[in-house]
């Protein structure tokens, strides 16, 4: 099956000439719609246990996470390059004291390549995206910004406590620093009409960001959006329904952009719906397959940007050269 956009990993492994494999860790952060800064219960959709690391143990100190994960996947997989994933919470919500604790620890293990830093665009204080700038001089460093909608009404609506004009100042901020930015967006978010897809892609190719995370919304136990569910106030989007979506999104997202994920998925015991998500499978497939159907690819509706025939037929090679679809973690 032909690869039809850019896929992350694969690009990572050109680049350091091997596969890097990721290692989630825990830095105890909290965010600040969760503590009553700015609002409280968090995002209408977050269950941080639906995306806690495997090998995670409560009390854990970073090192140890990072042992722990290391040892764990170097017998799964016999690898010994990894990256530091900070995943859970908000990883620039705290003094920078504590910060530079927290980043430093992964320079003390020389299998580890670089780090990825998630965060939300409202909580990079000056003093941090400069001290992120000196981390990207040191080591290969991601940050992923949450965005989720590209619109104030719908993050409103989900309880993420920021706003669009956050992201963007955030985005221009770190490219200053010449730091690589990851997007994380939701398609299917309660209020949204299928066309945001689009619109969603379109705003981003306006930004200096680097990649993309492409979840689908699942409803998982003991969060806001599950009573929503049961109230009838939300309907999940079908299987097919999400890849038209995605897809969409794909053929109008520059295609320079690279794609860290297009599907989410939680354990199954925490998911309540839609069933079809607890498989990541399902909808690999399903994207994979219906691209191929309709002939295609990243880039293809861009037309806003590439008006000639031939510039999007020279994008579309591009993308067919390599005829490994690889595989989204």
């Amino acid at each position: 099956m032909t690869q039809r956009y850019r896929v992350f990993f694969k690009e990572i492994q050109k680049n350091f000439g091997e596969r890097i494999f990721k290692i989630t860790v825990n830095a105890g952060l909290t965010c600040p719609n969760v503590d009553g800064t700015k609002a409280k219960g968090g995002c209408t959709f977050c269950q941080e246990s639906s995306y806690t690391g495997l090998t995670f143990q409560p009390g854990d100190s970073i090192q140890k996470q990072i042992s722990s994960g290391m040892e764990y996947v170097k017998k799964r997989h016999k690898t010994a390059a990894f990256f530091v994933y900070f995943q859970n919470g908000t990883n620039t919500y705290a003094p920078l004291d504590r910060l530079k604790t927290i980043y430093e620890t992964p320079f003390l293990f020389e299998d580890i390549k670089g780090m990825m830093i998630a965060t939300r665009p409202d909580c990079l204080e000056k003093e941090v995206v400069d001290y992120l700038g000196e981390l990207n001089q040191r080591t290969w460093l991601w940050v992923e910004l949450g965005l989720q909608s590209h619109r104030n009404d719908i993050l409103k609506k989900i309880n993420r406590a920021h706003t669009v004009e956050d992201f963007v100042k955030a985005s221009h901020e770190l490219a200053e620093k010449k730091i690589k930015t990851s997007a994380h967006v939701i398609l299917g978010l309660p209020g949204e009409e299928p066309s945001d897809s689009r619109s969603k892609a379109c705003f981003l190719n306006t930004l200096p960001i680097s990649a993309v995370k492409i979840h689908n919304l699942v409803v998982f136990k003991n969060t806001v959006l599950e009573k929503q569910f049961r109230q009838g106030l939300y309907d999940p989007l079908t299987l097919d329904d999400f890849t038209d979506q995605c897809i969409a999104f794909l053929e109008h997202l520059r295609p320079d952009i690279l794609i860290q994920r297009i599907n989410a998925h939680g354990p199954r015991d925490q998911t309540i719906a839609p069933d079809w998500s607890v498989n990541k499978w399902a909808a690999l497939n399903s994207i994979h397959l219906e691209m191929e159907k309709r002939d295609s690819w990243q880039g293809k509706k861009l037309n806003i940007f590439f008006k000639s025939k031939a510039k999007l037929q020279e994008i579309k090679t591009n993308l067919l050269k390599d005829e490994s679809i690889g595989l989204l973690g």
